[in-house]
Formats: C-alpha cells, structure tokens, sequence
C-alpha cells in the first residue's frame, strides 16, 4: 500500500481543522443568528424610540425638520420613523413638503409625498427652487393636518403639458382644488437615497391604519407596541415600533418606527458583531496555520513538483529555484540546473534541426529549378536549331539554289535567338548565384528610361508608337544602375512587343513618401487572369501554344523579377485601362 506523502497528510490536518470550524459556524449561524438578529434590530428599534421621544418632549417643532442630524443618523441604521395621529395621518417627519405663498399674502404647506413615491422620475427633473411660480391641484388633509395640502399635480404656472414642467396625474386639472402661488421653500432630499425606505413607511401606514382595539387601547395607557409585519407588495418581513408621546397640549401622537428585518439585505452590519466573537479565534488559527504550512513544506513541494511536471513535457523555460540552505533548496538547485542544461540542449538540437530541414528544402528547390530550367533550355534551344539544320542540309543537298541568301539570312536571325538566349541563361544564372553584387548610386529614372527610350527608336518607329513620362515629386533611388536599365530594357521592350500599333506608351515616375513608384503601360490584348501570376516565371509565355512570332526567350521578366528581389523592390502586373501594367515601388534611400 501507498504510503501517503507529507502534503496529503498536511492538507488532512489542515482540512479537517476548516471542516470543524465551519460546522461550528454553520451551526451558529442556522440556531443563533436569526434570534440574534432580530433581537439586535429590535433593541434599536426600542433606542431609537427613546431617542425621538425625549428630542419630542424637549422640542416638539424639532420634527417639522426632516433633515435633522437624528434623522440622518437613523436613515443611515436603517430606521425610518414618522409623528402621526390615531387615523395614521402625518403630522411631522413629512420629508417632502414645500411652503408656497399664495397671492393673499398667506403661505401654505404643500406635500408631495404622493408625487414622489407614485411619480419620482418627473418630481426629479422639475428641479423645483425658491421663486418659482406654480400651479397645484389636490386636496387639503383631515383632522389635525387639515393645514397641510397634499398635491396630485404640480406645474409650472401657465405651462401645463410642457415636458419636464410638471409632475403627477394630467387628467385632474380641474378637479379637486386648485392652488397657485410662488415656492417659498422647496428643500427636498435626495430621491434616490429616500424614495425605496419612505416607500416602505409609506406602505406601513396604508396598512397599519386605523389599529385594532387591542393596540389603541395600550398606546393610549402610554405602552409601546412592538410587532413583526409582513408587507402585503413585496413580502418583506419588517420590524414595527408604535411609541406614544404627549404634546405640549397633552394630547396623545404616535412615534411610528420601522426597520426591514429581510435577513438578505440586513445582515451585513450584524454579520460584522457576530463573527468577531465567533471568527477571531478560528481565523488566526486558520491563516497561521496556512502561512506556517506554506511556506514550509507544502508550496517548495509543490513548486518543485510543478517544474519536474514541466520537464517531463520538455519544457525547460523560465522559473527561479527556492533560496533555501535545506534539503528543499539542495533539491531545487539541481533540478533547476538539470532543467536550464536540457533547455540549451534542446534548443541546440531544434535549431539545428531547422537548419538541415530549411537546407533540404532549399536543396529539393535547386533541383528542381535547375530541372525546370534545363528542360526549358533544351526546349528553347531544339526549335532554333531543327531549323538551321533543315536549311543547312538544303543547302548541302542543293534544294532551292537560288535561295540561298534567304536560307543564310533565317540561319543567321535563328543563330541570333540562340545567342540572346543563351546570353539570357547566363545573366540569369550570375543573378541566382549568392557571390552576385550590387552597385548601388543614386538614379533618376525618369533620365534611365529616356536613355533606353533612344535605344528603342526603331522598333517603336515599326509600330508608330509614342511616348508619355509623368513624372511628379521624383527623387533619385540608391540602386545598382546597369542592373536597372536593365529591368527598365526589359519592360519597355515587352511594352513594344505587345502595344496596339499606333498607341502610346506611357511611363509613370512617381514620388511618395515611402519611396518611389514606376509604371509602364501600353494599349493592347490583356493577359489572361489565370496567367498574371505566371508571366515571372522562366521561359513562360502567355501566347498560346508557346508561339515564339511575337520574339522574346522567355528569361526577360524572370530577369527583371530577380534584379528586383535582390534591390527588394515590390512590384506587380495588372490588366487596366484596356492594356497591361507593370508597377514597381523602390524603397528611399534612407530606409
């Protein structure tokens, strides 16, 4: 049987130190909390009450404030309160009122307890201030807040039905009572801070009121009535406080108190005087213990175990051994060593391995293009030299004796296609070979394709062509020049072969800010689409069948392709403009 290793049996200890721990407090937190809970939110609910009713009995108009620093403080716990009669209507702590001056001179409270809770959002954007003129529908109050004014409908003076000016019911202008006059006060308190508590008071006195027999009759011996209550909208459990207390006048108000009991929401506060008697001591046992375990035994294990794990995927990088003077770091600086001489063996290995693989490539590619290429050569060649035999041996034998200078005369034009063809396989081999150089001096195109141009006289004469440079914002190319007029001979020459007669050639020599750009196009047939990335190759033709009448050895842009590669120059071939293109981009002499 396998013997369990030290980690296991560290983590056994450790896990069922956790395991006790947390069933201790799970089972604290099922049978003890909810009764602790509730007691503790009771107990402020009761505090509270002493506090408001001793601010009451020393200044009953403190609760006309509803901004008070009490009021702040038991919002912030959570206790939200408010001064009523026996019919459950506000006579204080009515949070949302304003004072209007109406055109008599007399000033008037106004609620907008209703438009808030029923209408926020617009309550919101009328920004009401002091000085404002307008316009109230609603009804006045009952019993001893038969003062107050509570509003259904609130506007601008004159600007009914204007967006962002009103709040409240539109269809009850014109019903009820109507009030106008200018904002005196209209200090209201943060909406959103507000709105969801006050609602929930709001709600407690809808359905609180009018009390049972039972309740009235302890409030009015001056006994508090204290009770849980479920809300009828969201099902939330709350906690209800009714204190009595006298005015000056002696008659009997009620301290409404409410707080939410929904252990989901209020826990957090509790959570924090709960678990410091029952947590302190299992939380400094659990993190020293896990910090002593750590940094001992388990994380050097485990960090060691990690690197073998990655060795044997034969990954040697990165990682530094542990800086410890035991057995661990004995251990750990021979792995590390191990692991960083396998790393620069392996990396030896793959390097070279590329190397060879990138040599056989480039050997099978060699061999391949110097079978292609004599293929092609022997092809190219066969067909010159089947026709200077036949006319020799015509000659020999005597046939068409008075044609002898014509026969001389395609033994020598055939002579000179195998000598440009030959000459072509040279240059294009001293190109192909690595010792190849360039020689590079500043050039102006446009200059190098005049000199060609006159070169070109005669044969664009056969074929009554004209010419056309544009040149804009040219700057002279560091390259190798004859190697250049070279690609220049080539293009222009091919642009000849293939022009429309009578057509015009035109040559683009243009500067931009990456280098420049040169073009040659000519008017003529377009070349096939499946043949425009073949026309580089050697000894490729676009005619049909191979046809040798329009003159070339095939080699002209494998030349031109492979002097610009070696000035790493970009280039392409287009059909546009009803003819060919050919563009090439030199880089500036800088980059």
């Amino acid at each position: 049987m396998k013997r369990a290793g030290v980690t296991a049996k560290l983590f056994i200890v450790t896990a069922a130190i956790f395991i006790l721990f947390y069933i201790v407090v799970l089972l604290a937190q099922v049978l003890v909390f909810p009764e602790f809970y509730e007691y503790r939110k009771t107990a402020k609910l009761k505090t509270a009450a002493e506090e408001l009713a001793a601010v009451y009995a020393h200044d009953p108009k403190s609760f006309a404030v509803s901004d008070s620093l009490l009021a702040q403080r038991l919002r912030r716990t959570d206790i939200n309160f408010a001064l009523t009669d026996f019919e459950g209507s506000l006579t204080a702590n009515d949070p949302f009122q304003i004072r209007i001056a109406r055109s008599d001179g007399n000033e008037l409270n106004v609620s907008l307890f209703y438009l808030v809770i029923a209408y926020r959002s617009e309550v919101e954007q009328l920004k009401l201030a002091a000085g404002e003129s307008v316009q109230i529908y609603g009804e006045f109050g009952q019993g001893e807040d038969r003062d107050t004014f509570y509003a259904f409908y609130i506007g601008a003076a004159g600007g009914e039905g204007t967006r962002g000016k009103e709040a409240g019911e539109r269809g009850i202008q014109g019903e009820g009572n109507a009030m106008r006059g200018t904002i005196v006060t209209a200090k209201l308190p943060e909406l959103d801070k507000l709105g969801r508590r006050l609602g929930l008071l709001y709600s407690a006195l809808d359905e609180l009121f009018p009390l049972s027999d039972e309740q009235v009759a302890s409030l009015r011996r001056k006994e508090p009535v204290a009770f849980t209550w479920i809300d009828s909208f969201g099902g939330n459990r709350s906690g209800i406080l009714i204190r009595p207390v006298e005015d000056p006048q002696g008659n009997i108000k009620l301290l409404l108190l409410v707080t939410s009991l929904q252990e989901i929401k209020e826990t957090n506060s509790a959570l924090r005087v709960f678990f410091i008697y029952l947590g302190a001591g299992g939380l400094v046992l659990i993190l020293l213990l896990s910090v002593w375990y750590s940094r001992i035994v388990t994380r050097p294990l485990l960090l060691l175990n990690r690197r073998a794990e990655r060795m044997k995927r034969l990954d040697f990088s990165g990682g530094e051994p542990l800086r410890r003077k035991d057995e661990l770091g004995s251990l750990s600086n021979a792995l590390f060593e191990l692991s960083g001489k396998l790393g620069v063996t392996l990396d030896e290995l793959n390097a070279t391995n590329v190397r060879l693989q990138r040599e056989i490539e480039q050997n099978k590619e060699l061999e391949q293009l110097q079978k292609d290429f004599f293929a092609n050569a022997s092809h190219e060649l066969k067909t010159p030299l089947s026709i200077v035999r036949g006319f020799a041996e015509g000659m020999q034998d005597g046939i068409g004796a008075g044609r002898q200078e014509h026969y001389i005369g395609v033994i020598l034009e055939e002579s000179e296609k195998m000598e440009r063809l030959v000459q072509d396989m040279l240059e294009l081999l001293r190109l192909d070979s690595p010792a190849v150089k360039l020689y590079k001096s500043p050039v102006l195109l446009s200059e190098l394709t005049e000199d060609v141009l006159q070169k070109l006289v005669y044969r664009m004469r056969e074929k009554e062509l004209a010419t056309r440079i544009i040149r804009r914002n040219e700057q002279a190319v560091s390259v190798d020049a004859g190697k250049i007029e070279q690609v220049v001979l080539n293009l222009l020459t091919n642009a000849i072969r293939h022009a429309k007669p009578g057509s015009t050639l035109e040559i683009g020599v243009i500067g931009e800010a990456d280098g420049m750009t040169y073009h040659v196009h000519n008017e003529g047939e377009p070349i096939p689409e499946p043949y425009l990335s073949r026309i580089w190759e050697r000894f490729f033709r676009a005619e049909a069948a191979r046809d040798r009448a329009s003159g070339g050895t095939g080699l002209g842009l494998a030349i031109v392709k492979r002097i610009l590669e070696l000035h790493d120059c970009r280039y392409q071939v287009e059909n546009k403009d009803g003819g060919v293109t050919f563009t090439v981009r030199f880089r500036n002499r800088e980059t």
